[in-house]
């Protein structure tokens, strides 16, 4: 089965290169992140040993592939969409699920994604075999979110990043 985050940026990612996008995340500490999801250490070291960014859909950033296992395997796919064309649906599809929420935390939430301008998302696989899968994702929308305005969606839960770039959750 499939899993996707999303993050919902108040500022254009269209520039961001796969080497940006790489080095942003690289500069985690990935292996610490991954023992707080109880990755084995074989596969952690596995993983970044084969850490690659490529542009799947070139030129500027519409698909890329962060590649963390031999070829041919499934990778984690990192989408952006800009606003009104595929992101309008997204963004009025999570503002339909947050309609009958009256927290502060909906509010906020509802007020960020009115601003968005487009959204990335990351997509990974729950086998398994994929364990690094979502710490990688995690820290993909982690680092767009820090620096294009960003509130994240995962795991049917709102994140949004602290003084110290940690995650969050908004209470909803």
């Amino acid at each position: 089965m499939a899993i996707t985050y999303t993050v919902f940026c108040k500022k254009s990612a269209r520039e961001v290169s796969p080497e940006q996008l790489l080095k942003g995340i690289l500069e985690s500490d990935l292996h610490t992140i991954a023992e707080g999801y109880e990755v084995p250490e074989e596969v952690i070291l596995a993983a970044l040993g084969q850490l690659r960014m490529a542009n799947v859909s070139p030129p500027g950033f519409d698909f890329y592939r962060l590649s963390y296992r031999d070829n041919g395997l499934r990778q984690v796919d990192v989408h952006r969409w800009e606003m009104p064309d595929n992101a309008g649906g997204v963004i009025q599809e999570a503002l339909l699920d947050l309609e009958a929420k009256q927290s502060p935390g909906a509010k906020q939430i509802r007020n960020h994604i009115e601003s968005t301008t487009e959204i990335a998302f990351a997509q990974f696989g729950s086998m398994p075999d994929e364990a690094m899968a979502p710490v990688l994702a995690s820290e993909v929308m982690r680092w767009l979110a820090q620096y294009y305005e960003g509130i994240i969606q995962a795991d049917d839960y709102w994140w949004e990043l602290g003084h110290h770039k940690e995650y969050q959750k908004i209470k909803t």
